[in-house]
């Protein structure tokens, strides 16, 4: 039945008040701003005392999609780049992120390009598989070079130890290649002054980006002007998420979660912040959970995983701009705003912050941060519940500079 919003406010609020430590799932999609998921994660950690904190896009992925804005290509670069290896859909009907890349690719046909997946390219269906046999091929045969292997790289020497002690022919047969087809590639790629990688990041798992990294570091990519490589994500604000903490072990600001990281937390919101490691698909495996919030505007696909958890929780909570057909496992529902409706700020691949504007007026009485804030009030808790509050609360977890400690480790 429809209640008013006050009355779903308080109901939701009442069911919660008694939340263990990471009793409660929080999972999100990448279709809102970077201020709700900046203020969802905080209603987790703060309110539901939680850490239990992901993505749909994400889960059983991995995480760790997330390289320093110094290593990634930018695209103004790729004009200049000798060759563009293209790893996402080259067909018509394409996902609606991936557009603008290939009009991007359209403005420089002069630049070779080589398409996997295509009549007259390798067939790659494992691309950590294909990543790593590259690697492979590259220091046995001596043909890693420059700084990163040198000098700059960490953790070299215990990567290659463990690349040469893996199986090859395995890892040649998970795409059905030879030997021989590695080192064509190989001897295309060495021969280009700046290859530069674009990547449709669902294609790859969190092992396959690692070695994509490494394959870079290892033939110096990453260090030359229009080389590189960038990985264009799947949901709307997809790096928001990075950016906003919306994982266990990632704080706001987008850095490792640590003891640190938490007390300036505390510190500036002034209570108690959960950052309990916790391993999501382990407890959903058990359907550990008490309670599961799923903020879901778009009504992207959830894991079957997690559908589990839902009927086995005691509360469960939606939010969407679209009613299930599985209604009946939630115990509240409340309607989203669409991005068209709101104004705010979203991350691109390049990890670079833009403002976006509304574009069609806001129909519901409370917006999706009003509706957070609401939520957590009834709590007792007071949170900001405008963009530009939000905005200025979460820029101060914002660090600057390369953090070059954290960069360029062979994994």
């Amino acid at each position: 039945m429809e209640v008013p919003f006050e009355e779903a406010f308080q109901y939701i609020g009442q069911k919660l008040q008694k939340s263990e430590t990471n009793g409660t799932l929080v999972m999100t999609s990448g279709s809102y701003s970077n201020e709700t998921l900046y203020l969802l994660q905080r209603f987790a950690r703060t309110v539901l005392n939680t850490n239990a904190l992901g993505s749909f896009d994400y889960y059983r992925r991995g995480t760790d999609f997330f390289a320093d804005k110094n290593d990634i290509l930018p695209f103004a670069e790729m004009f200049q780049s000798d060759k563009i290896y293209c790893i996402f859909p080259n067909v018509v009907e394409i996902p609606e992120t991936l557009k603008a890349v290939h009009e991007i690719l359209n403005r420089c046909p002069d630049t070779p390009k080589y398409w996997f997946n295509t009549s007259d390219t390798l067939n790659i269906t494992d691309y950590y598989a294909f990543f790593r046999s590259v690697n492979f091929y590259l220091i046995q045969h001596h043909l890693e070079k420059g700084i990163y292997v040198e000098v700059l790289g960490k953790n070299y020497g215990t990567y290659k130890e463990a690349l040469l002690a893996d199986d090859y022919d395995a890892l040649l047969q998970k795409n059905h290649l030879q030997d021989s087809d590695i080192q064509r590639f190989v001897e295309d790629i060495t021969s280009i002054p700046a290859p530069a990688f674009i990547v449709w990041e669902r294609w790859l798992t969190e092992k396959a980006y690692h070695e994509l990294e490494n394959l870079c570091m290892l033939l110096d990519i990453q260090s030359k002007p229009a080389s590189g490589f960038l990985t264009i994500k799947g949901e709307l604000n997809s790096q928001g998420l990075f950016d906003m903490g919306m994982f266990p072990h990632i704080a706001p600001g987008g850095h490792a979660m640590n003891d640190e990281r938490r007390r300036k937390l505390e510190a500036v919101l002034q209570t108690p912040v959960c950052a309990q490691p916790i391993d999501l698909p382990d407890t959903l495996d058990r359907t550990a959970f008490r309670n599961v919030l799923l903020w879901n505007a778009l009504n992207v696909e959830i894991h079957q995983d997690i559908v589990n958890q839902l009927d086995k929780a005691e509360f469960t909570v939606l939010h969407s701009a679209y009613m299930p057909d599985n209604a009946n496992l939630y115990s509240a529902i409340l309607p989203a705003n669409l991005p068209e409706e709101l104004s705010g700020t979203y991350t691109d691949t390049a990890k670079v912050p833009h403002n976006f504007v509304a574009e069609a007026g806001n129909v519901l009485e409370y917006n999706n941060l009003q509706q957070i804030a609401k939520i957590a009030e009834s709590f007792g808790f007071a949170f900001p519940s405008s963009k530009d509050e939000v905005f200025l609360e979460y820029i101060s977890f914002m660090e600057a500079g390369c953090h070059s400690s954290e960069r360029h480790f062979f994994k």
